[in-house]
């Protein structure tokens, strides 16, 4: 939230503008890199926007992923939106769709055009069609999957073996229910499943 002017309301070296705003970023970077040499990667996960009044815009993120590659980060990951923003929140329901996939993409490819590190592309990436495209055309250099891996831990695997099928995760969101319980993040939907073909065999 530092960097978020929406949040960021100080009035020192810390807030006002963009700069001013990644500094605690650019010293966290330095005494990151100073601790575990040159050779360590260190990545930094950023929002392209927060999509919220007076929130992160997209032409300050693109100048923080600059500040950041100067700064010794390896890659930056690009993600979006924040908890409140509901549909345009990081991890958007509804995608099942290949259209509604990796909803940050346009934004990521601005970001890469910008910067000479590697970009991570990560927002509801389900399927092998949309990550291999991701990858063939430069859209970002690597990509990352959270929910499609609460749901199918092995979905790589199951990929490598040449079983192509989108991960079976619905992007209910049902998953963070129980963590925010002190229960852990685990598929509420694959559990429920599970049950319901028990009772059937």
């Amino acid at each position: 939230f530092w960097i978020s002017p929406a949040y960021n309301h100080r009035t020192d070296e810390y807030g006002g503008d963009i700069k001013n705003r990644t500094r605690i970023h650019r010293e966290i970077l330095q005494a990151i890199r100073e601790a575990v040499g040159r050779d360590y990667p260190v990545f930094i996960k950023m929002n392209c926007a927060d999509f919220i009044e007076n929130g992160l815009e997209a032409d300050d993120s693109l100048q923080a992923a600059k500040i950041f590659t100067d700064a010794g980060a390896d890659a930056i990951e690009v993600s979006g939106g924040i908890i409140r923003t509901g549909t345009l929140s990081p991890s958007r329901p509804g995608i099942i769709t290949h259209e509604k996939e990796a909803y940050f993409r346009e934004y990521a490819q601005k970001m890469k055009a910008a910067i000479s590190i590697s970009l991570i592309l990560v927002g509801g990436i389900k399927s092998f069609e949309v990550a291999s495209e991701i990858i063939e055309q430069e859209v970002a250099d690597y990509i990352s999957m959270s929910r499609a891996f609460v749901r199918e831990p092995d979905l790589i695997s199951r990929w490598k073996s040449g079983d192509h099928r989108p991960s079976r995760c619905k992007s209910d969101n049902l998953c963070f229910t129980p963590g925010f319980e002190g229960k852990g993040v685990y598929c509420v939907t694959r559990e429920i499943e599970e049950k319901k073909n028990l009772r059937v065999t």
